[in-house]
């Protein structure tokens, strides 16, 4: 790696740590700045405690914070918390769905946004990096972020 090699992910910092990443068969080496691989390091551990989340049923989901079950919700028709929504996401996206017909508050305006499927624009986002299309990259970032409102890299 060359000393003054630029993060293939931000084009902005010295790139000072490699990765391989093996895809089909196929190895790609990367070279990124460590803010970057924070970001990459940060973004894989919250995939592996949603897909640690997602491996317990909803039916055996307990709140950490308030205790509601999803017995509790299913009597009641409420949550114990704003955490409680985190819990038990991936039921109240069908939910709210099968009950609207959409997930997406509109108000009072008739005009519908389209659905965004944020899975699908990360799954775009590794096929842009993988062929190396930071720009497209960089706009699918932007979309990710508005998507869920967090407004930062």
């Amino acid at each position: 790696m060359n000393e003054k090699e630029l993060c293939q992910i931000c084009h902005h910092r010295v790139a000072e740590h490699r990765f391989v990443r093996v895809m089909g068969g196929v190895s790609t080496t990367y070279h990124v700045c460590s803010h970057c691989k924070a970001l990459m390091d940060n973004k894989y551990a919250e995939l592996r405690r949603e897909a640690a989340r997602r491996a317990v049923p909803v039916e055996e989901r307990v709140c950490p914070v308030c205790g509601t079950t999803f017995r509790d919700f299913t009597e009641t028709g409420l949550l114990g918390c704003d955490n409680c929504y985190k819990v038990f996401d991936d039921y109240l996206i069908e939910y709210i769905r099968g009950y609207h017909g959409a997930t997406t508050h509109c108000g009072m305006d008739d005009s519908v946004p389209p659905p965004v499927d944020v899975e699908e624009l990360y799954r775009d986002l590794e096929k842009a990096l993988a062929e190396k299309d930071y720009k497209r990259a960089e706009k699918l970032k932007r979309m990710i972020n508005d998507t869920w409102g967090t407004g930062n890299d």
